[in-house]
């Protein structure tokens, strides 16, 4: 009986799905699902039949959803009734759909803002081939954002299995790697650090991919250590494009078929055409360009290499100093005993702002504000050293799984 999801150790099969998509007359345009199962069904349905969809965190409050004026939730709307005889087709008719799937961004700097997808769009960096199958794929990611949907595409597409731990503690996620010998991740930095420290090995494991944040090469190595045997990629992707490029490395290669439709900026901003993004009204263009607002860097043009800095609005003026707290991060995360960091600008008469840090370090490891002070000051200008230093035990996260900056 071949997997499709697995979800609080209940296990679903590809059959099951089949069985139960045959006995629907209806779907949901805007459905805020409790079970992952259910939301999986619901999307599969509307796009078989293809009928748009509205995707919405299943913990939005009612305040929330009054505020994106959406209209009602979880309301059935009838529909035929299609017979699938099996998988293949079933995958068949979804990948050539053409419904139009709304997703939100994060909202992690203002309002989340409506940007409408093909399933095209959404399936641009699939891979479908005998050779994907037999795949397990750790399901990390928020369902209804850009890097879930990317997720459940690629698995679906080659009738894998999904195994979720969105939101599981590190002992859950050890655990579901081992019993369902897990052969593919996809998550955040964010992610993987809270796996660590890496005190255990999974050789199960033949492919990690990062994306949503900036990596480390500390990461890196510790991920190398926790999957030995793991290749590893790292991905960049937006809600308002889905995933453009891949990098093995920190240094990210434009594919040769969309080399004309990338742009660099004079301001070391990137920019990217129109005809790769999905549709909203909150797009606005340079031309015929999307601006990013991520700062770039060429590394060799002619190869179409560029590695990612920072976010133009993450950037901290500190008495008239930009500074990339990307940069600053990576400095503390050199420094032994560190789990996750967090860099940020707080509002000061004097200077602008002053830089701060939240750190959270491993558990048993003692350090002091002095000494992360002197270690940095043998890697960093002075004025990138942060000023006020707290310690937490841990890190609020956004809905997308990253750590949320203040």
């Amino acid at each position: 009986m071949q997997t499709f999801l697995v979800d609080n150790n209940k296990i679903y099969s590809y059959n099951d799905l089949i069985l139960d998509l045959n006995n629907c007359s209806s779907y949901i345009p805007m459905f805020k699902a409790d079970s992952l199962y259910d939301y999986f069904k619901n999307l599969i349905n509307a796009l078989s039949l293809d009928k748009p969809l509205i995707l919405i965190d299943s913990d939005l409050t009612e305040k929330e959803i009054s505020t994106m004026n959406l209209g009602k939730i979880n309301q059935n709307v009838k529909t035929e009734n299609l017979q699938f005889q099996n998988i293949d087709e079933l995958i068949n008719k979804v990948l050539t759909s053409k419904s139009q799937i709304t997703i939100f961004t994060s909202g992690t700097t203002g309002q989340p803002k409506k940007v409408v997808h093909s399933v095209q769009t959404l399936t641009r960096s699939v891979r479908k081939a005998d050779k994907y199958k037999n795949q397990d794929w750790l399901f990390a990611y928020n369902p209804t954002h850009m890097a879930g949907l990317q997720v459940f595409f690629q698995a679906f597409s080659n009738a894998n299995a999904l195994i979720n731990v969105f939101n599981k503690d590190r002992n859950f996620i050890f655990e579901a790697i081992k019993k369902y010998n897990i052969t593919h991740i996809s998550a955040t930095p964010t992610f993987y650090r809270l796996l660590l420290p890496a005190d255990r090995t999974f050789d199960c494991v033949q492919r990690v991919t990062l994306g949503g944040e900036k990596s480390t090469t500390v990461l890196y190595k510790n991920i190398h250590k926790l999957f030995p045997n793991a290749k590893l990629n790292n991905i960049y992707a937006s809600t308002e494009a889905g995933s453009l490029f891949a990098a093995k490395d920190e240094n990210f290669q434009i594919p040769e078929n969309i080399k004309d439709k990338v742009r660099i900026s004079e301001d070391n901003e990137l920019l990217i055409h129109k005809s790769l993004l999905g549709t909203s009204d909150s797009f606005v263009y340079q031309g015929d360009y999307y601006n990013t607002n991520d700062v770039v860097e060429w590394v060799d043009k002619d190869k179409g290499l560029f590695r990612f800095v920072s976010r133009k609005n993450e950037l901290i003026n500190v008495g008239g100093y930009k500074i990339n707290p990307n940069e600053v991060e990576e400095a503390i995360y050199q420094i032994p005993g560190i789990k996750q960091v967090v860099v940020y600008g707080k509002s000061n008469s004097i200077l602008g702002n002053i830089l701060c840090a939240d750190i959270c370090l491993y558990k048993g490891v003692e350090l002091t504000e002095l000494k992360i002070r002197q270690d940095l000051s043998n890697k960093l200008q002075d004025f990138k050293i942060p000023r006020r230093i707290k310690f937490l035990d841990s890190f609020k996260l956004t809905r997308t799984g990253k750590i949320k900056r203040l």
